[in-house]
């Protein structure tokens, strides 16, 4: 007779729940998730209007490797599930007040003209120097904080935490990180409005969140085809398959507690006790606490405070009867400062400022977003989170009409379009939706703000800190808001019940497979020492010249022959930055923390770099470096220089690996120049898609 199966219910099924159910019953458990609205998601599901298709909530996809985790660990990936990303190049238009208009990309040449009208003399290198500093924050949070169960306040003690945590520059904030490398005023706006995704001021938001301008400027923003949603649709397709069962319009009255503080199951709106050996709440945490759990006297009553829960927002989703070219995939339209203040990020209740706001047009990346020749647009501005009584609604609904009229003057003067002569259709959300959909309260759309002490340690727990058997996941739990990071806390979250349930955790063997499969690959006939076939996974192109030497590196338009594949207007994805020797030599050593090169590799191979760095492009600090595929061998892997060659757009470098695969890039060369291959891996030196 086979052991009866531990059953887990799971309250809500957004994006967190969603993973979590997935994760629990791949190692065997059975798994139910309720939720009350008629599809899964959360906010991050779709509203369609007559063939135009708007996301709800988020609408830009970062971090992707988290993503590919998840779906790696449940036993597919993205592309089986077709789940297909695009690219949205540019990455965002800043509109200005005055008129300007600055546009950010992850092609370098083009940062540089941009950054250059602005501040021509130090734009560009205050950018590859921030950019070296939240690198850091980026690469040091993944392992240190989103992989990691903040479960109680010794948590902050750990060793290998501390040893980062000041570099991570949690008690400075976005806004005095940017304003540390930029002078001018609007560069310090574009380079801190990132803050507004989640819900907060850049004045307010730790300096460690810089990582999410890294992310953006290096690996890019994506769309998934087919809108945000179908990352929660695949996830809950692949979780049916591994037996969840999901029950939609279910609204969950409570959570069935023993007298000694055990959880029994959920009580459902019609009376019915659905019995359960744990309870994951992907509800809001604060109706949770208050309407689904009893108070219980450790219930922290820091999370009951207005200040504590972060902002709500007025969303307008406008089906237009014309396309809007003015427009890309993701603008933003800062705000107007009033007085020397920096401009709000949202509506305050006296209405003096003029907070910047957010415009999402998904049909300029993904054409099924709308009908032919048509546009999808949506505008979402921040506002603060309100008490639902009547005079609260009273006040919001004049709010939403000086809003709607604030959104629409705003951009007719900044990009010459009266988007009123052609809105068709038009949705609205506001707090009240949020809060009656989602149960959020005071309509907040981002959970618990994120000041250092509701973050780590002082946010709420993946368990529940007095009744045994009930776990939290979600925005207002560690590790915090935004779909990357409550994919990760699904990951904290599922692995704690696993382990207090004693079942074995799966995906920790799918993951040493994965680890043992890349290093059969990187031993195959090498010909090389262990160190170097632990960096085999890609090769670096590096072109050395004499200090007195001049060399032009201009990244254009690049061609990738194996594939005949032309990137137009970007860096080839074959190719990564370096932005400093230090962010060199940062990365160099960060290939393989167990294998790393001893002192004298280190200081030889860095030392060429520096080298290399200098002669090749001297103040600007800028170098172009070309991956050249899995195969290829290190230290002077057989490579072909060839100065005289010619991409379609001009002059090129270019290297032949040893299988025989062809890749160049634009480059003006000076005569005599020598072709290295340096060895380094995929994730530290910072590629992105394989071309």
């Amino acid at each position: 007779m086979e052991p009866t199966r531990k059953k887990v219910v799971v309250i809500g099924a957004g994006v967190g729940g969603i993973a979590t159910a997935a994760r629990l019953a791949q190692c065997g458990l059975d798994v139910s998730v309720y939720e009350k609205n008629d599809f899964v998601g959360g906010k991050c599901s779709s509203i369609v209007e007559d063939g135009h298709r708007f996301d709800r909530g988020p609408s830009l996809l970062l971090m992707t490797e988290v993503f590919e985790e998840t779906y790696r660990h449940l036993g597919t990936s993205m592309s089986s599930e077709g789940v297909e990303l695009l690219k949205c190049d540019p990455n965002c238009n800043f509109y200005f007040p005055d008129g300007q208009c600055l546009t950010t990309s992850t092609d370098l040449a083009r940062m540089k003209r941009q950054l250059e009208k602005v501040d021509s003399r130090n734009g560009f290198q205050s950018f590859l120097s921030f950019l070296e500093e939240s690198h850091h924050h980026y690469q040091q949070s993944i392992p240190h904080v989103l992989n990691k169960d903040f479960a109680n306040y010794f948590a902050l003690l750990r060793p290998g935490f501390l040893r980062y945590l000041f570099k991570l520059h949690p008690f400075h904030t976005v806004w005095q990180r940017v304003s540390h490398f930029f002078q001018p005023h609007q560069l310090r706006q574009v380079f801190s409005l990132a803050s507004m995704y989640l819900g907060m001021s850049p004045f307010d938001t730790p300096g460690t969140y810089t990582l999410l301008q890294y992310t953006e400027l290096t690996a890019g923003i994506w769309y998934p085809r087919g809108g945000f949603n179908r990352i929660a649709k695949t996830l809950a397709d692949v979780g049916e398959r591994l037996g969840v069962k999901y029950h939609l319009s279910q609204p969950v009255a409570g959570v069935s507690i023993s007298s000694d503080k055990k959880a029994l199951g959920i009580k459902l709106d019609t009376k019915q006790l659905v019995e359960a050996d744990a309870v994951v709440v992907n509800a809001d945490l604060l109706y949770a606490y208050e309407e689904l759990l009893p108070y219980q006297k450790s219930t922290p009553d820091v999370t009951r405070e207005k200040d504590d829960v972060s902002c709500s927002a007025i969303t307008f989703y406008w089906s237009m009867s014309h396309q809007i070219h003015q427009l890309e995939s993701h603008n933003m339209f800062v705000g107007q400062p009033t007085g020397d203040r920096f401009p709000d990020v949202y509506w305050n209740q006296d209405r003096k400022s003029m907070p910047s706001f957010y415009v999402h047009v998904p049909s300029r990346t993904d054409v099924s977003a709308a009908p032919e020749g048509k546009d999808t647009v949506m505008a979402l501005v921040l506002v603060e989170n309100i008490d639902m009584s009547g005079s609260s609604q009273h006040d919001l609904t004049s709010l939403i009409t000086a809003t709607r009229e604030y959104v629409l003057s705003s951009m007719q003067s900044r990009i010459g379009v009266d988007l009123r002569d052609f809105i068709e259709h038009e949705t609205l959300h506001s707090p009240t939706t949020w809060h009656q959909m989602f149960n959020s309260h005071r309509g907040s759309v981002f959970g618990l703000n994120h000041d250092f002490f509701n973050i780590l340690s002082f946010r709420p727990h993946t368990k529940h800190d007095v009744i045994d058997g009930v776990y939290f996941v979600g925005a207002s739990t560690h590790p915090g808001a935004g779909v990357p990071t409550c994919l990760s806390g699904a990951k904290i979250t599922a692995a704690r019940i696993l382990r207090d349930l004693d079942v074995p955790i799966a995906w920790e063997s799918v993951e040493t497979r994965s680890r043992e499969a890349v290093t059969a690959e990187a031993s195959k006939d090498t010909g090389v020492e262990p160190l170097r076939a632990a960096w085999k996974q890609i090769a670096l192109l590096s072109v050395e010249v004499e200090p007195s030497s001049s060399v032009s590196m201009n990244p254009v338009p690049c061609v990738c022959e194996d594939e005949r594949a032309t990137y137009p207007n970007q860096f080839c994805d074959n190719q990564a930055i370096a932005t400093s020797p230090a962010f060199l030599r940062t990365r160099v050593e960060e290939v393989d923390p167990q294998r790393a090169p001893n002192q004298a590799q280190t200081s030889a191979l860095t030392g060429t770099l520096r080298e290399m760095m200098r002669s090749l492009v001297g103040p600007v600090g800028l170098m172009v470096m070309a991956f050249v595929g899995q195969n290829a061998k290190a230290d002077k892997a057989p490579a072909s220089l060839g100065a005289n060659s010619r991409t379609s757009k001009g002059p090129a470098i270019s290297l032949t690996s040893r299988e025989g695969q062809s890749y160049r890039f634009p480059a003006t060369l000076p005569a005599g120049s020598t072709v290295y291959a340096v060895q380094g891996s995929a994730r530290a030196l910072g590629m992105h898609r394989k071309c």
